[in-house]
C-alpha cells in the first residue's frame, strides 16, 4: 500500500518483514538508477519511503497535488525491480 507520507514523502508499506537482501538490492538499485522526482529511498523492516521535492514536481505538471505522480514513479521503480507486479 502507497500513501503520502508529510510533504517530501510517499511510503509503500506492507504487513510482512521485507527480507534485509532485498531492501539491499532495492537501495542499491535505487542509488543506481536515474529517477525523474524521487531523491532518496529510505528503509525499513515493513517500508520503503520515497523522498521528493514537491515544488519541482508541482512546476512540471502545473499541479498542487504532486503525490500520485511520485507514487507512480515510485511503483514504476518497485515494478522494474521485480519488488511488485
Amino acid at each position: 500500500m502507497f500513501f503520502a507520507n508529510g510533504d517530501h514523502a510517499v511510503t509503500y508499506q506492507q504487513n510482512e518483514v521485507i527480507d534485509p537482501a532485498v531492501l539491499k538490492r532495492l537501495k542499491n538499485a535505487f542509488d543506481t538508477s536515474a529517477h525523474e522526482y524521487l531523491t532518496e529511498i529510505i528503509t525499513t523492516e515493513n517500508t520503503l519511503t520515497f523522498m521528493y521535492e514537491p515544488i519541482k514536481v508541482m512546476e512540471s505538471h502545473d499541479t498542487i497535488e504532486p503525490c500520485g505522480l511520485v507514487i507512480e514513479e515510485a511503483q514504476g521503480f518497485l515494478v522494474e525491480k521485480g519488488f511488485l507486479k
